[in-house]
């Protein structure tokens, strides 16, 4: 049996430096506390907890004066705002790629109505939201277009910016762009496609390596946004898709007709983990 790794499989850039740097902060300080998960892996939130690395849901839950972290994922204009009033020392770990889109967002709040395109649960698109301000939308599908049309008209404003999750569905952001763009054709439009770069090609490749192989498997955080994206394209294309988590996810799954498995993984999956199904496979 074949088996072959994706050359993106792993840390993209703003994880690797967040997790660096949590663990950096763990070091040097008895207690820290990071507001919501820090990437979404499991094993590296275990392995931070282990480090004295607590995770919260509510920055209520740090004590004042304490060292709080603020995830890859970014956090809501406001947090900022409570922090500074507790007087936290805040290590902000927020994906660079995210900052940017919060700076745009901002600028264009007093003058377009903002749509952003993503999971409206997800804490990226949760802060994005938070920073775009009371006239903007996040939408995840076509059936939503109405609703943000809605909300527009009564806005007041007169033109659309439109932005990205960072890990939403490269695909699916063009199709939505066109359909946005065919709905709102009496207003001026812009589409600034935030969609990461590591997202993207990740993306493309696993589109490419889920037509060459029998069976794929994706590792990831069953949480994490741009481990499922993965998961969905290699569905189109392959009949056989594992979504796990680590080598254990394997135990009870036969490859006796396998010829020939990719591997890919999300951008919060350490390489360890990478490695050990890649042996775990080759071993059998």
């Amino acid at each position: 049996m074949e088996v072959i790794v994706g050359k993106l499989a792993g840390f993209c850039p703003g994880v690797e430096r967040a997790v660096n740097m949590a663990l950096k902060a763990a070091k040097e300080n008895e207690n820290v506390y990071c507001l919501g998960e820090l990437v979404h892996n499991r094993q590296v939130i275990e392995e931070l907890e282990k480090k004295n690395v607590k995770t919260v849901d509510d920055i209520k839950d740090v004590p004042n004066n304490g060292i709080v972290i603020f995830r890859a994922h970014g956090v809501k204009e406001s947090i900022y705002e409570i922090s500074n009033k507790k007087n936290l020392k805040i290590i902000d770990l927020t994906c660079g790629k995210v900052r940017i889109i919060h700076d745009k967002v901002k600028k264009e709040k007093d003058k377009s109505f903002i749509i952003i395109v993503g999971d409206e649960n997800h804490p990226e698109s949760v802060a994005t939201k938070d920073f775009a301000g009371k006239n903007s939308i996040v939408i995840f599908d076509d059936s939503e277009i109405v609703d943000a049309y809605k909300e527009f008209e009564s806005s007041g404003l007169d033109r659309v910016y439109v932005v990205a999750q960072t890990t939403f569905n490269l695909k699916k952001f063009e199709a939505l762009s066109k359909e946005i763009e065919d709905n709102f054709c009496e207003v001026p439009v812009t589409i600034d496609n935030t969609i990461c770069s590591a997202t993207e090609e990740r993306q493309i490749e696993t589109e490419k390596l889920s037509k060459e192989v029998d069976t794929i498997i994706v590792i990831g955080g069953k949480n994490s946004a741009n481990t499922q994206k993965l998961v969905d394209i290699s569905k189109r294309n392959c009949k056989n898709v594992y979504h796990i988590q680590t080598k254990d996810d394997l135990t009870n799954v036969s490859f006796e007709n396998t010829k020939k498995i990719g591997i890919v993984a999300g951008a919060s999956t350490p390489s360890n983990i990478i490695k050990d199904v890649e042996k775990f496979l080759m071993e059998m």
